[in-house]
């Protein structure tokens, strides 16, 4: 089972603690976990030219192909974000606005210059792949959900995802979260739980 973590946290506040914290119980389960920083990658904000619809693939050459890469050989992702007035971090809408031009409706991963030969289709990979989502903001409960803070980064993140064949088995919404240097209990254990479901291990 391999496993990437991403966390498109720029400070390493609830949502890398609850990345971490996931990514190594899935590590305990029997995991194999590569952890990213989003923020250590280069990735352009999309720019409408449409050249994903003509071509198949997208023509920017930054580190989102890179990144596609390692998440289509990946058995599970685990997506950590915060969320800023409903809306996943600028650097997270980067990489929800040009992912699925990546994927092919069947779950084919699709890249500049490369055909089926080079990449070959794996019928079971898009059933199979699973992902959980991570998300958290300074508003407390019941605000966070009333006015959509924490549902909809996940939300976006999910649809997203499904896009490229990923399937969203769970989430996490920390709230209240300025300020705050620990979890509390039910939020640890939250992450632990996620991590070990994506592992196989419940």
């Amino acid at each position: 089972m391999r496993i990437i973590a991403i966390d498109a946290s720029l400070r390493r506040g609830a949502v890398s603690r609850s990345v971490e914290t996931a990514a190594h119980a899935a590590e305990t389960a029997g995991a194999s976990v590569e952890r990213v920083r989003l923020h250590d990658l280069e990735v352009r904000d999309c720019t409408g030219c449409n050249m994903c619809r003509l071509t198949g693939t997208c023509k920017i050459q930054d580190g989102l192909p890179g990144l596609v890469e390692r998440i289509a050989a990946a058995d599970g992702v685990i997506f950590g974000t915060p969320s800023y007035f409903r809306r996943p971090d600028d650097a997270t809408r980067a990489v929800l606005d040009r992912i699925s031009g990546y994927f092919a409706s069947n779950g084919q991963l699709k890249l500049p210059g490369m055909g089926e030969r080079h990449l070959p289709l794996h019928p079971t990979a898009r059933a199979a792949k699973r992902a959980v989502i991570i998300t958290a903001c300074s508003a407390p409960e019941p605000l966070a959900t009333f006015f959509g803070y924490t549902t909809g980064p996940v939300r976006e993140l999910r649809r997203a995802l499904e896009s490229g064949g990923i399937r969203t088995i769970g989430s996490l919404a920390v709230t209240a979260s300025w300020g705050r240097e620990q979890f509390d209990s039910w939020e640890r254990d939250k992450a632990t739980s996620l991590g070990r479901v994506l592992a196989g291990k419940i």
